[in-house]
């Protein structure tokens, strides 16, 4: 089985990456992450219903190429997201509505960083920075512009309202 990087896949592992299960290919927290995670994986063929299995806080399926592939992704991600193209931020959109927010302060932000969040940002122009344990985006205009077609959980923010983007 060939499995090809899309964007609408690349959201997908962006999404799983910051709140990965334990089991399977799957994500844990309340339903409204469950339910963005199932939607997208069953519309995009990954599996079937019937094949995708939910815990009281989770939902998660088994595939082991696809695991493989999520897993090399991750991997190589300073590698395959280094362009600002809609693979990136397709990514970049699955963790920040993983794992992100906006707080009353207006930093845009992506909890549980890890060293290769804040090399992507960096690369791609956003900057970033590590502060109190999360990794907030030093250009969160040009970050929210840039994401602002693939996010799903964080569309109907009002910090989108504003940004405008190309097309």
């Amino acid at each position: 089985m060939k499995i090809k990087l899309t964007p609408e896949l690349s959201y997908i592992i962006g999404f799983w990456r910051k709140r990965r299960t334990k089991e399977g290919i799957g994500v844990y927290g309340d339903s409204s992450f469950c339910e963005i995670f199932s939607k997208e994986i069953l519309e995009r063929g990954l599996t079937t219903s019937d094949k995708l299995l939910a815990n009281a806080d989770s939902v998660y399926f088994y595939h082991t190429a696809y695991r493989k592939f999520f897993q090399d992704v991750e991997d190589e991600q300073l590698e395959r997201f280094k362009y600002l193209n809609e693979y990136a931020a397709s990514y970049l959109a699955g963790m920040f509505d993983s794992a992100g927010g906006i707080d009353v302060k207006g930093f845009v932000y992506i909890d549980r960083p890890r060293k290769q969040d804040e090399m992507i940002l960096i690369r791609l122009g956003f900057g970033a920075r590590v502060r109190d344990g999360r990794l907030v985006v030093e250009k969160p205009r040009a970050f929210l512009a840039f994401v602002k077609n693939y996010v799903k959980v964080h569309a109907g923010h009002d910090a989108f309202k504003y940004i405008k983007t190309k097309g």
